[in-house]
């Protein structure tokens, strides 16, 4: 999910993703049960009329059930900052909800949620359930993303001493980026509340980035960060702070996801044959690029539905020229790997980089 804030790395017309309430009394002491049992459904759920979707978007073991659009807000004659708004799926409404928080995460099976009042914030707020009151969770040092671990018991936020969407204003095509305010990493565990900080700055030799969010691994035993340099993309770490060696399978692309749920293939890039990325499969080594399919290029993955089907962005293709519109007219398809049509989720994006055109979904397990 990263999930987090999505950047794009984009070449040769295929984007590889970078890796996703009013006050209530403090009960931070309290114990948290059971937060968010996994939905049991695996069909599929499309809305692909509307770009943002306005009803749930889902297909296996994936689902939406939250997104942000975002907006540049001036905030001095050189500086501007992005403001996200979010929207979470109410199952009992059956629609995406505008919601009043800065930054936002939501648990497996989609009704836990964790959030930030503001972006950096020094508290964060757990809900447990639509009716459950907001559990305050006092941090060591503010932070700007908060993130569930895959099984609904730890919140990792990543800490930042000013705010990491500030930006200077770009002149003309010139985008300047602030430099880094991130400090660490904090790990929560909901069983106690206990919140400990792990000191972790930017890499000074990275090069500048909107963000620098830390995701958790697929097992929720480590964390990691984006790495530009030479592979792999992806430096971990363990809940303590120190570095770990990459795991099998979580470092060929910026995707969240790398390896299918039951650990039979692999999304890689650049693989050479005409896109920019492929499907592996781990026994035989073989790869197979993802090429166009019933007209659509595929730009990006965003999640694995099941061990043979991918939820991609893509955009309809206008034969050699690229596709309609330009390059980021887009929209959700379920791929099947064995073939057949795609399945539109969405309806098209018209921009995924201008703001007020764009909308970015954030996948949760079911």
């Amino acid at each position: 999910m990263v999930a987090g804030a999505t950047a794009a790395v984009v070449a040769a017309a295929v984007t590889v993703p970078v890796l996703l309430p009013e006050a209530a009394p403090d009960v931070s002491g309290s114990a948290v049960a059971v937060l968010s049992a996994p939905d049991p459904s695996t069909e599929t759920a499309a809305d692909p009329d509307s770009s943002p979707p306005k009803t749930l978007v889902a297909a296996g073991r994936a689902a939406v059930y939250a997104y942000y659009t975002w907006e540049e807000v001036k905030i001095s004659a050189d500086r501007q900052v992005k403001k996200l708004t979010w929207n979470r799926y109410d199952r009992d409404k059956g629609v995406y909800e505008k919601t009043p928080w800065a930054w936002l995460d939501v648990a497996r099976g989609g009704e836990a949620a964790a959030f930030l009042e503001q972006v950096p914030a020094k508290r964060v707020g757990v809900l447990t359930g639509r009716d459950a009151e907001v559990r305050w969770i006092d941090l060591e040092r503010p932070a700007a993303a908060v993130h569930w671990s895959p099984d609904a018991t730890k919140l990792l936020l990543t800490n930042y001493s000013a705010n990491p969407d500030e930006s200077y204003i770009p002149e003309g095509n010139s985008r300047m980026l602030m430099p880094s305010s991130r400090i660490g990493f904090t790990v929560v565990d909901l069983a106690d509340g206990r919140a400990v900080f792990r000191a972790r700055g930017a890499d000074p030799d990275e090069p500048p980035t909107d963000r620098d969010d830390f995701s958790w691994s697929a097992d929720g035993t480590l964390v990691w960060e984006n790495h530009a340099s030479p592979p792999p993309t992806k430096k971990f770490y363990d809940l303590e702070g120190n570095e770990r060696p990459v795991p099998y399978g979580t470092a060929e692309t910026y995707q969240q996801d790398e390896l299918s749920p039951g650990g039979t293939r692999l999304i890689v890039g650049n693989t050479g044959q005409g896109a920019g990325l492929g499907i592996r499969d781990v026994a035989s080594g073989r790869t197979t690029p993802l090429t166009p399919v019933s007209g659509y290029l595929i730009e990006q993955i965003e999640a694995w539905a099941d061990e043979d089907r991918l939820i991609v962005w893509a955009c309809e293709q206008k034969g050699a020229n690229g596709c309609v519109g330009g390059e980021f007219r887009n929209r959700l398809l379920l791929v099947d790997l064995k073939g057949g049509d795609p399945v539109p989720l969405s309806g098209f994006r018209e921009n995924s980089q201008k703001a007020g055109k764009s909308w970015v979904p954030i996948f949760t397990p079911r």
